[in-house]
Order: C-alpha cells, then sequence, then structure tokens
C-alpha cells in the first residue's frame, strides 16, 4: 500500500497549546496574496508593489496505509520571481499569527530555483504539524512540519503579480 498525500495549512490566530491556526484541509493552492486565507481567490487580494504576502503556514498530511515516510526536503524548484521580489522561508514547528510585516524569522532566501536535493529538511510527526518533538520519520497517519513561506517586494516593483514557481515536497516511502 502507499500513503495518501494532501496539502493543507493554517490560517488565522495562534491559538491552543502548542499554538495552532485554522486548519484548511485540503487545500488546491498555496498563492501569496494580500489576505490570510486559503480560499480567496489571488486576482481577488493580489499585492502591491513594496508591500508582503500574508506568510503561508502550509504542512503536508499523509493517510492510509504505508511502512515507512522518511527523507524529507522542501525547495523552490522551479519558476523566476520578478525584479525587487523575494521569496523567504523556513521549515518549523512553532506557529505564529500571519503578518504582512516582513517576518526576520524566514532565514531561508528561496528566490532562486534550486535542486531539490539542497533543500531545506523536512521532518514528521504522527500529532501535528507543530508536534514539539518531530522525527526524521513516521510508521503511520501523520504530517509534516509547517513549510512557511512569505513572498517580499520592493517599493521598485510595479505589481506584486508574478509567474508561476514550483515549490517541491520530496520524500521516500517504503
Amino acid at each position: 500500500m502507499a500513503a495518501t498525500f494532501a496539502w493543507a495549512a493554517d490560517n488565522g490566530a495562534a491559538g491552543g497549546s502548542p499554538a495552532h491556526g485554522t486548519r484548511t484541509n485540503p487545500i488546491t493552492d498555496t498563492n501569496w496574496k494580500n489576505i490570510d486565507d486559503s480560499t480567496t481567490a489571488y486576482s481577488a487580494a493580489s499585492c502591491a508593489g513594496g508591500s508582503n504576502s500574508f506568510e503561508k503556514w502550509i504542512y503536508g498530511v499523509f493517510t492510509g496505509t504505508f511502512n515507512s515516510v522518511f527523507n524529507g526536503l522542501w525547495a523552490h524548484t522551479a519558476g523566476t520571481l520578478g525584479t525587487g521580489i523575494t521569496l523567504a522561508g523556513i521549515v518549523t514547528s512553532s506557529y505564529t499569527t500571519p503578518s504582512t510585516t516582513t517576518n526576520a524569522n524566514l532565514t531561508v532566501n528561496m528566490t532562486a530555483p534550486i535542486a531539490i536535493a539542497s533543500g531545506q529538511a523536512v521532518l514528521f510527526s504522527t500529532t501535528s504539524p507543530q508536534a514539539g518533538s518531530p522525527a526524521a520519520s513516521i510508521t503511520s497517519a501523520g504530517f509534516t512540519q509547517y513549510l512557511v513561506s512569505q513572498k517580499q517586494s520592493t517599493t521598485s516593483v510595479a505589481s506584486n503579480d508574478d509567474a508561476t514557481v514550483t515549490m517541491t515536497l520530496q520524500y521516500a516511502e517504503n
């Protein structure tokens, strides 16, 4: 048997212990927008030049019967962002309320596409993306850590509209 994978997201105010947002599972896109939700069309909430998107707090959900999911990696693997736009990201288990303020915790510059083998390491949990002790693998239904990203732009950007980019989560399964 194989694991079944779906993308999910947290949005809204941090609450609970450990903190998390309002869950949407599954999601169908991960557009960087000027609204903190997983449902508004990008065309209705695009970002103006000189402003940032709300952070996207996405994670993977694994269901079904499988032996093990492991070797998680996450990266921007294809597509080019426009001049003056930076994509910042990080893999974490600590949720904070999404904002358009430049998030200094997003310390990985993901602007240029890279080979997935050079991506950020992603850990897993059977309880939640905000689990305190994620592991290198899971052997039953579970989650990745949060894969957080934010599109940031300078005032020289006329519009924050951009070409499509590919964000890749790679994992091994046996």
